[in-house]
This record gives C-alpha cells, structure tokens and sequence, in this order.
C-alpha cells in the first residue's frame, strides 16, 4: 500500500517556520540576557553582593 505525500513545501511555510524558530530562541534566551546584563551593571557600580 502506498501514502502520498501531502506536505506543503512552499516559501511562506519556510519562512513563517523559520520566523517562529527565531521567536523562540530569543524567547528562550531573553532571561540569561537580562540576568547577565543585571550582573554586568552591578560590577560596574559596585553593588556587588558579599
């Protein structure tokens, strides 16, 4: 028995998937880059904890 392929292999459906996949990354890493640059900011001022 055979299955046909059905999937859409079109530019937009690369694009979009492409675009969520970004969305996701910088979502996933939005929090380490506001920690760091919390940490960052504290050296510099000095309000380093003991």
């Amino acid at each position: 028995m055979e299955f046909a392929v059905c999937y859409d292999h079109s530019g937009f459906d690369l694009a979009r998937s492409s675009f969520l996949d970004v969305t996701a990354f910088f979502a996933l890493m939005a929090p380490w880059a506001i920690a760091r640059l919390v940490e960052i900011s504290r050296e510099d001022t000095g309000l380093k904890a003991a």
